[in-house]
């Protein structure tokens, strides 16, 4: 089933133009499918059933998501004993969930959800100034269209200062006003709040060498933010005002051909640097991720030198 639905979406996004790849070969990982297509970038996590997924792994997505300005996404097909129903965002740990149909409405239609699920039904937000607009040009009172709606007049009062309502009601105001009220759910700022990073390499299972590698960089004033269910296992930001985000692999393990094999290919999607930190010479080799000696950094002195330094590097191997 859940083989079935990334195929689905990574159809959609091809078709739509996005360049795409999965990360099928890496587990676990808090993200399946890393997609662009202009300034757009979903990081998308597929789920038949939405509620196996983990409040850890969350967390971790959003993050990732916010470090690389994307767009964080859940793409499933049921939770609890229940299906997702087409054009409704339910929400898992402050992120949005979708079904496929409504990810196909929003990605090829571009026709965004208009609705979410919450404790007690299905809702939806108002445009506030729209509704107050209708009602003064058809001259009805505050008091009048709350008698219609069944609700009380301090009910509607907030309608048009912003607060959501239920559907019913939303449809009722509609066929009052005789216009359209209801405002689309913004998938690409759905989150509102994400923990700050643990700084901890202790939590992010980092050997004591790949602990002194963190702290080489932030010596060098690169922010290092630890990822502990990814392909790469920091993201590296030499400057929080430049675009030049490094996707940075420091695990020294047996699997570090396939790890360095997707850490490319996400940072091709992407269009970012990607460097594997590594404390012997391996026989690797890749266009796309700059392999530095643990030694190397020695000879760096600052986080502008630590960029100029990959891109020799990157240059120099792609002349061997």
């Amino acid at each position: 089933m859940q083989t079935g639905i990334l195929n689905s979406v990574l159809k959609i996004l091809s078709k739509a133009g996005y360049v795409v790849t999965d990360l099928v070969e890496t587990k676990p990982r808090c993200f399946d499918i890393v997609a662009k297509k202009e300034d757009n970038i979903f990081l998308i996590k597929i789920l038949y059933n939405v509620d196996s997924l983990k409040g850890d792994m969350a967390e971790e997505m959003k993050k990732v998501a916010k470090l690389l300005n994307a767009t964080p996404l859940i793409v499933g097909e049921k939770f609890k004993f229940d299906f997702l129903e087409r054009g409704v965002v339910y929400n898992r740990y402050g992120l949005p969930v979708i079904n496929t149909a409504s990810f196909y409405d929003f990605v090829i239609e571009n026709i965004p959800p208009m609705v979410y699920s919450a404790p007690g039904g299905y809702y939806v937000k108002l445009d506030s100034e729209r509704i107050r607009l209708a009602r003064e040009e058809l001259g009805i009172s505050l008091g009048e269209m709350a008698k219609y709606l069944g609700v009380s007049r301090r009910a509607v009062k907030k309608y048009e200062e912003g607060i959501d309502t239920s559907v019913d009601n939303a449809l009722k105001l509609e066929d009052l006003l005789g216009t359209y009220i209801i405002k689309a759910i913004d998938l690409k700022n759905f989150v509102k709040e994400t923990k700050e990073f643990e700084e901890n390499p202790e939590k992010f299972k980092l050997s004591e060498k790949e602990a002194e590698i963190i702290e080489q960089l932030r010596v060098l004033g690169i922010k290092v933010y630890p990822i502990k269910h990814a392909p790469f296992d920091v993201v590296t930001k030499p400057d929080e005002k430049d675009n030049d985000t490094v996707l940075t692999g420091l695990k020294q393990v047996r699997e570090i051909e396939k790890r360095v094999r997707v850490l490319g290919k996400i940072s091709e999607v992407l269009s970012t640097k990607a460097a594997y930190i590594v404390e012997k010479k391996v026989n690797q080799c890749s266009d796309v991720v700059v392999f530095l000696m643990k030694e190397d950094l020695d000879c760096i002195v600052s986080a502008k030198d630590f960029i100029s330094f990959l891109n020799e590097k990157r240059l120099t191997e792609k002349d061997i």
